[in-house]
């Protein structure tokens, strides 16, 4: 099949959907299929090291993520697929018109990511597009993607999903074969200044002002509130954030315990799981549907705590292989990180659960089954 991807970003820029689209498409390609993504131009070479063909566009107009690409309108032309990552600002709109007017025999797939909570006449903008075209969007689609139903059901377009759940297919994020689980390499503890008995919990994620919603200022005050003081954090990621959380660090005395990587390689980021001795996903609200790294911290065997949030909360079964807490309270992030720790047998059992629903749910040969049979209209 000839496959469009419509997205926002790609790595080594992106965040969560950036990072789905490629490996959707690095999955897809691997397979055979002729896998295009278009996206907006950046200072780098995006196609870069990739299995796929990236076509970077030069916007119209640009404001932050978002991008107005009227060169879609052209380009989407003889695709039998055309998949949208949704939100994209300035261009969603553009793809589902360029697919229903130019392109009619392509399948329009849209994937929704998340809903955006922004601020000032950001929010405003938003709204104002969700409330103008979002539904022409969805209608125009053929299917749309969830990763949880559970996230959907408590998302801004809930009263559509329950009006047309015959439309939506939940297909998760996953892991990579290179996510297994290792010994902690020496070097690396050494470099960020740990020793092996120390228990590391590890965030990994976007330290911009798009990120805002990550929650790294309630993980380091959570980590102030912990008196043991074997328990560390490594932050991974980069972005204009950075240095005000290690004001904060600094602020609250734990330039000891709490280290920044900056922004890791793909091919490293399987050592810094690894490193971990659990990973954890603070975020504070719904612009988090999902959260990727979860699953790559469970692929290698490390138990996950993530706030409560509708679809992070799935992606945490039951108590099986981690634990929640309550979004924007560093107290019960604290009391997690101490209570996880402080059970040998139960850590255990948490990290032999992560790997086996990581292989039941959440590798590549499971979730490419599902987008291809999506795509050729058996899903």
């Amino acid at each position: 099949m000839k496959i469009a991807q419509v997205v926002c970003i790609l790595p080594p820029k992106a965040g969560g959907i950036g990072r789905a689209a490629h490996c959707f498409s690095k999955e897809l390609a691997a397979r055979g299929h002729d896998v295009i993504v278009f996206t907006p131009s950046v200072d780098i070479d995006l196609a870069a090291g990739k299995n796929y063909s990236v076509v970077s566009l030069k916007p119209a107009a640009r404001i932050g993520l978002g991008a107005i690409l009227p060169q879609l309108f052209w380009r989407l032309r003889n695709f039998d697929v055309v998949h949208l990552h949704y939100p994209f600002f300035g261009s969603a709109l553009l793809t589902a018109l360029a697919v229903r007017l130019f392109t009619r025999k392509a399948r329009l797939i849209v994937s929704y990511h998340m809903d955006v909570e922004l601020s000032g006449w950001q929010n405003f903008y938003e709204k104002a597009t969700r409330l103008l075209f979002l539904n022409f969007i969805l209608n125009s689609a053929d299917k749309i993607v969830c990763s949880t139903f559970d996230y959907i059901e408590n998302s801004v377009i809930k009263k559509y999903y329950f009006a047309h759940r015959e439309k939506f297919v939940e297909i998760p994020f996953g892991a990579d074969g290179s996510f297994i689980p290792m010994k902690k390499d020496p070097e690396l503890l050494a470099h960020y200044g740990f020793v092996d008995s120390d228990k590391i919990v590890l965030f990994v994620g976007g330290l911009n002002a798009a990120h805002y919603f990550k929650g790294i200022d309630y993980l380091i005050e959570a980590l102030s509130l912990i008196r043991n003081e074997k328990i560390k954090a490594l932050i991974v990621g980069s972005g204009n954030l950075k240095k005000k959380y290690e004001r904060l660090v600094e602020e609250r005395g734990l330039a000891g315990r709490v280290k920044f990587a900056g922004y890791v390689d793909d091919a490293l980021l399987p050592k810094h799981y690894n490193l971990a001795d659990a990973a954890v996903l603070p975020s504070i609200n719904s612009s988090e549907a999902f959260g990727i790294v979860l699953v790559e911290a469970m692929a290698c065997g490390k138990p996950v705590l993530a706030s409560n949030l509708p679809g992070v909360r799935a992606v945490v079964v039951g108590g099986r292989n981690g634990l929640v807490f309550v979004a924007k309270n560093s107290a019960d992030i604290a009391e997690k990180i101490v209570e996880l720790f402080g059970d040998e047998e139960r850590y255990a059992l948490f990290a032999k659960n992560c790997l086996e629903v990581v292989e039941e749910k959440y590798r590549w040969s499971v979730i490419v089954d599902k987008i291809e049979a999506m795509f050729v209209k058996k899903l």
